[in-house]
């Protein structure tokens, strides 16, 4: 007979069961009829949580690890505990063995409240004591499947941890908030949990991916009651991630972000940068720390954490901060505050000389340095400069590097198709290259851009083209014709990042007073490539994708503004399920929607040989990534590339318009 296994106990039920027979959770939304005499399918994370918040389990003692030598990292440990069905998720706590325990005894159990103030985790169950007071550094992180679960007495916080990334002083956590953003429920209990699909159980909202960057404190810190002001600086400030909450508890801070899709940490790949790079990312960061400076704030103290807050987004070369929550107070001591803003000031330095060499200031043998650096290195490490915006004017001045006497020059190709399934073709493409006088050389610049216009009808087309319009038109009259004749201004990553922000925020603001004057809810992605010389400043808003294709590695520049994305970059489901996700086509940014635009932008140095990629949905969702390189790398030229990709995507089926670009540097 066949049965269907419950999504929230595992236990099998009749196939016309509406409720499950031990739990009562309900059985329509995601049937999966198979035999009796069959294994059941593989359970998703969702199942196995609601398998352990079901199952008690006992104290293991041996869990409980023996405490080191005074002066060593304190060890950390879970304890789980049962609970009753149809509780609140549960809740624990890490707590540091005691110096001088024997590691065989096993703490009290005790229950905690919802509304407690202290922040709690569970992995399976577990409820602890309030931290000891001997934690002083990293905590052991905690495993995949564990709640962290908090309220400051006016809002509840519940995140989901789904992947773990720890590194020497701090640790990372993939996760999902738990409080729905719609409907402002807990998405997550003993006996109701979220669909496979991570919709919220109450509303079916999609869940919001996060990630958290935790770290042990010395001392309790003394920044809690000015979090909702660090807060407002992460909305305000560029380089910072936008923060969702700082949860300073005891000895440990939280830092929960808004996932950011693709990220990495800078201690980890070690990648050397030129020196214009590494002074880019330098003094975006100072700026940021003259901004705390006058707020109050400082990194004294935390170079070893801040270093490791410190990420990459997407394939750009810029710095982002992950946590704020390092943050100190600035002592109200003159001399004391002078020591304060010149340990940062040192560790702009420090920094510095990482990202030009991989390598730390102190390690040996010397990092080589570019001689105009090194006097003003000097005088930071001599603490002799008296505030960061003192360092930052000298980074200003140091030489730039030259343009190389054979500047790159692109070359491109295009090609836009309705597909299979469409009559109507809603993609806009545009290219645009000129030449233009800078240092008394001629440097190539280059426009690429594709809008993929969504609504129906003609409300698509007519969207795409607006974009079209509006964006190419604003690059025209603000960059290009007014300077036509002024070989001076220099064009770097600051004017081009701006402007393509302008130009796609006053093509969003355009689109809102049609749809409004049409009555309907017309909208569009776009991705877009202004190339200036050796530099290429991308910006997307959507699902609409930019890569770069450099020595046989395909890498996406771009962020996709979807949920499949964000679920895939959190690690909650697999690259290759995406593919066939339900929610896949649903995105949360797009040119159209009411409000402010947010719209992304990557600075990328290029190389003689670099191709970039330009293409919107309906190509990569019917054409695999390798495949892609491997038609572009056989291709002879860039439009026989895009020829081949449209034609990859139309075997595929062509479910939607199929557009792509193509530019080489040669």
């Amino acid at each position: 007979m066949p049965q269907i296994s419950c999504p929230n106990c595992g236990i099998l039920n009749s196939e016309s069961a509406q409720r499950c027979i031990k739990c009562g959770a309900n059985l329509t939304p995601q049937r999966i009829p198979f035999s009796s005499g069959t294994p059941a399918p593989p359970k998703s994370l969702w199942q196995k949580i609601a398998d352990w918040l079901a199952k008690p389990v006992e104290i293991d003692p041996k869990r409980i690890l023996k405490s080191r030598p005074p002066g060593e990292r304190p060890d950390t440990r879970v304890i789980p505990i049962a609970i009753a069905d149809g509780q609140q998720p549960p809740t624990s706590q890490r707590v540091p063995s005691q110096p001088g325990s024997n590691g065989s005894a096993s703490s009290p159990r005790t229950t905690v409240a919802p509304s407690q103030l202290a922040p709690t985790f569970s992995s399976s169950s577990a409820v602890m004591p309030p931290l000891a007071a001997s934690v002083k550094e990293q905590l052991q992180p905690f495993a995949t499947g564990s709640f962290l679960n908090y309220s400051d007495g006016r809002v509840q916080y519940s995140y989901l941890i789904t992947s773990v990334a720890r590194l020497t002083h701090s640790t990372y956590y993939h996760a999902l908030d738990m409080v729905c953003r719609r409907c402002q429920r807990v998405a997550a209990y003993a006996n109701v949990a979220p669909s496979a699909d991570f919709l919220c159980p109450h509303c079916q909202a999609p869940l919001q991916p996060v990630l958290i960057h935790e770290h042990a404190v010395a001392e309790r810190p003394a920044i809690s009651p000015r979090i909702p002001e660090l807060l407002n600086l992460s909305q305000e400030c560029p380089g910072v991630l936008k923060h969702h909450a700082i949860i300073a508890y005891d000895r440990i801070v939280y830092a929960v972000t808004d996932h950011p899709g693709k990220w990495g940490v800078v201690v980890r790949g070690r990648q050397q940068r030129s020196l214009d790079q590494s002074l880019a990312a330098v003094i975006q960061l100072g700026r940021l720390i003259e901004v705390l400076h006058s707020r109050g704030f400082t990194f004294s103290g935390k170079a070893a954490v801040l270093r490791e807050s410190l990420v990459n987004v997407g394939g750009a070369t810029e710095l982002f901060l992950a946590d704020l929550g390092i943050c100190e107070l600035l002592t109200t001591d003159l001399t004391q505050a002078h020591r304060q803003r010149s340990a940062d000031i040192v560790f702009l330095t420090e920094l510095l000389v990482y990202l030009l060499t991989g390598k730390e200031i102190s390690s040996s043998p010397s990092p080589v340095l570019p001689e105009p650096l090194l006097p003003v290195l000097q005088h930071a490490l001599r603490s002799e400069y008296a505030a960061v915006g003192d360092l930052l004017r000298d980074f200003g001045s140091l030489p730039v590097t030259p343009l190389p006497d054979r500047p790159l020059k692109p070359m491109h190709g295009q090609r836009s198709d309705v597909g299979r399934r469409h009559t109507i073709n809603e993609d806009t493409v545009v290219t645009f290259t000129f030449d233009k006088e800078q240092d008394r050389k001629t440097v190539p610049i280059g426009f690429y851009l594709i809008a993929d216009g969504m609504g129906g009808h003609d409300a698509g087309n007519v969207a795409s083209r607006t974009v079209y319009e509006v964006v190419t038109s604003t690059i025209l009259n603000m960059q290009v014709l007014p300077d036509i004749h002024k070989a001076t201004r220099k064009l770097g990553a600051d004017v081009s990042g701006d402007l393509l922000k302008h130009a796609i925020q006053e093509a969003n603001a355009k689109l809102q007073r049609q749809a409004q004057a049409r009555g309907n809810d017309m909208g569009s992605t776009v991705t877009a490539a202004l190339l200036i010389g050796h530099l290429a400043t991308v910006a997307n808003v959507g699902d609409s994708r930019t890569y770069l294709l450099r020595k046989g590695r395909l890498e996406q520049i771009t962020q996709d503004h979807s949920l499949v994305a964000r679920l895939v970059d959190a690690q909650v489901i697999k690259p290759e399920q995406a593919r066939y996700h339900p929610q896949r086509n649903q995105i949360y940014r797009s040119l159209g929607q009411k409000g402010d635009l947010v719209v992304d932008t990557f600075t990328v140095p290029l190389e003689r040989g670099d191709r970039l990629i330009l293409c919107c949905d309906g190509l990569w969702s019917m054409v695999e990534e390798r495949d892609i390189q491997q038609l572009v790398e056989q291709a002879r030229t860039p439009q026989d590339a895009c020829d081949a990709l449209v034609a990859a995507a139309n075997r595929a089926g062509g479910e939607d318009n199929i557009s792509a670009i193509v530019v080489e540097l040669v």
